[in-house]
C-alpha cells in the first residue's frame, strides 16, 4: 500500500480538508468528525485498495484500514490543518432524536478515551505482566524491583484524570493545560491528606467531601466539560493587557472550588453506580448478559460503537477492582472471530481468500479482530455465525464461573495474564480461550462457506473438462457460470466507462463495467439478486446476484450532494429481486436543473474475481431486455 497516496485519495473522498473537523485513530480505524457526513464517498472509499470498509456510527466517518492505519493516519495528517480553537459548526442544529442523541454521546466518548488508549493498553500490559512473573514465581511481591515496577505499571491509571482532562479539553475545545491543573488539584497528594485528616474541611460552608479521584473518569470529564463554558465567560470578561492571566486565574478560581464540592462528588458516584449497575444486571440476568454481548460484539464492532464501554471498564477497574462482563465477552469474540478465520485459512481453495484469512486470523487471536471481521466474515457471512456460535459457548462458561479481568486491556493471546487473580480465575480465562478456539472451527466446518477456489479445484482433482460438467448439470445454470450477462437497469443510451465525468469511475478505481445515459427515470433490477446496500442518500443501489456478481448501480455524478432529494428507493436490504423489477425512480429533470450530470455508472465491484468484463457499447437505445455487460 502507498500509504500517502491512500491518504490523499480518502482526503479527496470525504471531502477535502474544509469538510473535516478533526480526525484521530484507533487501531485499525481512521476517525473523522465531518462537518457534512453525506459529502463522502463511502462506495469509492470501500472500493479503495486497502481499505475494508467504511462506515457512519457514532457521530464519527470511521474508515477500516487494519494495522497499517498509523501510516495512513501519519500522511493524512501532514495534509490537514485543524483550528481546534474555532467552532466549526456553529449553526449546525442538533438531533434531538434517540439516535442523534445517542450518536452524540458515543462520538463524545471515543473522542475522549481514544487518545488514550495507547498510554492505557501498554499500562494494562505492564500489570498484566507482572501478574505472571508473580504467579510464576520470578517476582516476590515483597520484592523492592515488583514495587518499583508495579509503580510505573500504575501510573497511567493513577493519574488518569490527567490525561483524560488533556483529551477532553480538545474534545470540548478548551485550554488543556488549565484542564490538567484542574486533574492535578484533584490528585494532589497533600489535598488527599487535607481532606483524610480529622478535621472536616469545607469551602464557604459546603464540605469537601473525603473522595479518592486516583483513576477516576468522570469527575475531571464532567469539570472539563463546565470549564469550557467557563473559560468563554472570563475571556470575554478579561481586558486585554491582562487577559494572560486574569483569564485562566477566574477559571481556576471557579473551577477548583466546584470540582472539589460539586462535580467531582458527582462524577464519583455516577461512577460507581455504573459499576453498581453492572453488577446489579448481572445479578439479575447472570451468564446471559456474557453470552448476550459475545454473541453480538461483532455488530457493536462493525460500527465502532464498542468504545462507549470504556467509561463502565475503567468505573469497575476503581470499584471493586475487576471487570466480569466485557472483557469476558471480548475475549470469546475475539478468539472466535480468529479462529474462525484460521479455519477458512485451512479450508478454503481460493488462495486470494486464503491470503486474506491467515493474517487476519492470528491478528484476531491477538486481539485485533477488524481484520478478520471485515476481510473475512462480513464477505462470507456464514462463517460470521460460526464465530457468534463459538462465542456464545465461550461466554456461556465465562458467564457462568464469572471471569474476572483485572487490567483494562484489550483481550487476546498476549494479554490472557490479564485474567490473573484469586483461586482459578486464570484457568477459566484459558478453558474459556479454548472453548472459543475448539467450537468455533468445528461450526465453521458443519456450516461451510462460498469458497470461489473450491468449484476450480474439484474439476482438477476429478479431471472432468468443462465438456463434461456441462452433460452432468442443468444447460442454463452452466451456461451462467461460465458466462454471465448483466442487463441494463436503466432505459437509455450506453456509453463506455471511461466517458463518465468523473475520475474514481472513468479511471475503473471501482471495477469495471459500463455507463449509461437515461432517458427514463427508473431503474429495475438487471437480474435476479439480492440488495445488497442501499446508500442514505437514496442515489446508489448495491446487487449481488445468484450467481455471485456485485453490482453498484449509481444515479449520477455527485448526486450525494443532494441527500436523497429527488430519489425514491422502492426496495430495502436484504430484498430478493427478480429482472426487471422496479428498484428506484428519480426525476431527471429536477436533477439536472439542480446542476448534476444524470449519466449512471453500472460497476461490478467484485472485477477482480472474473477473467473478463466486457461491455456492450453500442450507441443505440438500450432498455432492460438488452445485455449491458458480459462477464467472463
Amino acid at each position: 500500500m502507498n500509504y500517502k497516496e491512500t491518504a490523499k485519495d480518502i482526503l479527496d473522498k470525504v471531502g477535502g480538508q474544509e469538510n473535516i473537523n478533526d480526525f484521530l485513530h484507533c487501531s485499525t480505524r481512521l476517525r473523522m468528525n465531518l462537518k457534512d457526513p453525506s459529502q463522502a464517498k463511502t462506495e469509492e472509499i470501500k472500493a479503495m485498495d486497502g481499505v475494508m470498509g467504511a462506515v457512519y456510527s457514532g457521530g464519527q466517518y470511521q474508515i477500516i484500514i487494519g494495522n497499517d492505519v498509523s501510516y495512513v493516519y501519519n500522511e493524512l495528517k501532514q495534509m490537514v490543518t485543524i483550528n481546534t480553537e474555532a467552532d466549526s459548526q456553529p449553526n449546525k442544529k442538533r438531533d434531538l432524536s434517540f439516535k442523534g442523541l445517542f450518536e452524540s454521546f458515543a462520538g463524545l466518548i471515543t473522542g475522549i478515551f481514544q487518545p488514550i488508549i495507547p498510554a492505557i493498553a501498554a499500562a494494562g500490559m505492564f500489570k498484566a505482566l507482572l501478574l505472571l512473573c508473580t504467579s510464576l514465581g520470578i517476582l516476590s511481591k515483597e520484592n523492592q524491583i515488583y514495587a518499583l515496577l508495579l509503580n510505573i505499571a500504575d501510573a497511567a491509571f493513577y493519574f488518569l484524570p490527567v490525561l483524560l482532562a488533556y483529551s477532553s479539553a480538545q474534545k470540548f475545545k478548551t485550554n488543556p493545560y488549565i484542564a490538567a491543573t484542574l486533574a492535578g488539584v484533584l490528585l494532589h497528594p497533600k489535598m488527599i491528606a487535607l481532606l483524610g485528616g480529622e478535621v472536616p474541611v469545607d469551602i464557604a460552608g459546603i464540605p469537601v467531601p473525603n473522595i479518592s479521584y486516583a483513576s477516576s473518569v468522570l469527575p475531571i470529564i464532567l469539570t472539563v466539560w463546565l470549564m469550557s463554558y467557563v473559560e468563554k465567560f472570563a475571556d470575554k470578561v478579561s481586558p486585554g493587557p491582562v487577559k494572560i492571566f486574569l483569564k485562566p486565574l477566574i477559571v481556576i478560581l471557579v473551577m477548583a472550588p466546584l470540582a472539589l464540592t460539586v462535580l467531582g462528588p458527582i462524577g464519583n458516584y455516577l461512577g460507581v453506580g455504573l459499576s453498581d449497575g453492572l453488577f446489579w444486571i448481572q445479578g439479575k440476568i447472570g451468564w446471559l448478559t456474557v453470552v448476550i454481548l459475545a454473541v453480538f460484539l461483532p455488530f457493536i464492532v462493525m460500527f465502532g460503537m464498542h468504545k462507549v464501554f470504556y467509561p463502565v471498564i475503567f468505573a469497575a477497574m476503581v470499584s471493586p477492582g475487576y471487570e466480569t462482563l466485557i472483557h469476558s465477552a471480548m475475549l470469546s469474540s475475539n478468539m472466535a472471530q480468529g479462529a474462525g478465520a484460521l479455519a477458512v485459512w485451512f479450508l478454503a481453495k481460493d488462495k486470494k481468500l486464503k491470503q486474506v484469512a491467515l493474517p487476519a486470523g492470528i491478528s484476531g487471536l491477538f486481539g485485533i479482530t477488524e481484520p478478520a471481521l471485515y476481510g473475512v466474515h462480513l464477505r462470507l457471512k456464514r462463517t460470521l455465525v460460526a464465530c457468534m456460535i463459538g462465542a456464545g459457548s465461550a461466554g456461556l462458561f465465562a458467564g457462568i464461573v464469572n471471569l474476572k479481568a483485572y487490567a483494562a486491556v484489550g483481550p487476546g493471546l498476549a494479554s490472557l495474564p490479564m485474567f490473573i487473580g484469586a483461586e482459578n480465575n486464570f484457568t477459566y480465562a484459558l478453558i474459556t480461550a479454548a472453548i472459543s478456539i475448539i467450537v468455533t472451527p468445528i461450526a465453521v466446518y458443519f456450516i461451510g462457506f462460498n469458497d470461489p477456489g473450491a468449484e476450480s479445484h474439484a474439476q482438477a482433482s476429478s479431471g472432468k473438462s468443462v465438456q463434461e460438467e456441462t452433460t452432468s448439470v442443468a444447460p442454463k445454470k452452466e451456461k451462467l457460470q461460465s458466462r454471465l450477462v448483466v442487463f441494463s437497469p436503466i432505459e437509455g443510451e450506453a456509453i463506455p466507462l471511461k466517458a463518465v465525468n468523473d475520475e474514481a469511475f472513468s479511471q475503473e478505481a471501482m471495477g469495471k463495467g459500463m455507463a449509461i445515459k437515461p432517458a427514463k427515470g427508473q431503474v429495475v433490477a438487471p437480474f435476479d439478486g439480492t440488495v445488497q446496500t442501499v446508500f442514505r442518500t437514496k442515489h446508489s443501489i448495491g446487487l449481488k446476484s445468484v450467481e455471485g456478481v456485485e453490482l453498484l448501480i449509481h444515479v449520477g455524478i455527485d448526486t450525494v450532494k443532494l441527500k436523497g432529494q429527488h430519489f425514491n428507493v422502492v426496495v430495502q436490504e436484504g430484498d430478493l429481486v427478480k429482472h426487471g423489477q422496479l428498484l428506484m425512480e428519480f426525476d431527471m429533470e429536477a436533477i439536472e436543473k439542480a446542476g448534476f450530470d444524470t449519466t449512471t455508472p453500472i460497476i461490478v465491484t467484485n472485477s477482480g474475481d472474473y477473467l473478463e468484463i466486457l461491455g456492450h457499447e453500442q450507441s443505440e437505445k438500450i432498455g432492460p431486455e438488452t445485455p449491458l455487460i458480459t462477464i467472463l
